[in-house]
């Protein structure tokens, strides 16, 4: 027999600035999903979304900034608490500066190549935090 499963369509923003640091945030512990990991901005895109507007408004929402899309990097399938999630990432590039973090968050920042081990990812964000710098 079948099992039914959701699928949400999700994106992920590896936003870098002008001195080559990938905007990184800390999620609350008690977050179902990536609770207490450093990751990258991002969230569920809504139902008949544009998957770049979801982008834009997730980043907004999340941490205040206003980006540029450069282009598409890739994507992951993944589950959590019996839901399938299918996360689109961009990177992009900020237009404004001021980082203020939406409730969830507890913590962000700019991150150089040589600070990577200092920090607890997701193995997939990780990777492409890797990639990237």
């Amino acid at each position: 027999m079948l099992q039914k499963y959701h699928v949400i369509l999700a994106v992920g923003a590896f936003i870098i600035n002008d001195k080559k640091e990938i905007l990184i945030v800390k999620k609350s512990p008690k977050e179902r999903i990536d609770g207490g990991f450093w990751t990258i901005p991002g969230g569920k895109i809504e139902p008949n979304e544009p998957i770049i507007k979801g982008l834009k408004r997730e980043i907004l929402e999340e941490v205040n900034l206003k980006v540029k899309l450069i282009k598409w990097i890739g994507e992951d399938v993944f589950e959590s608490s019996g839901f399938f999630y299918h996360a689109q990432h961009f990177l992009c590039q900020p237009i404004n500066s001021s980082v203020r973090l939406e409730k969830n968050l507890v913590d962000h920042h700019w991150l150089k190549k040589t600070e990577i081990k200092k920090f607890q990812f997701p193995v997939n964000i990780k990777k492409r935090i890797l990639e990237i710098l």
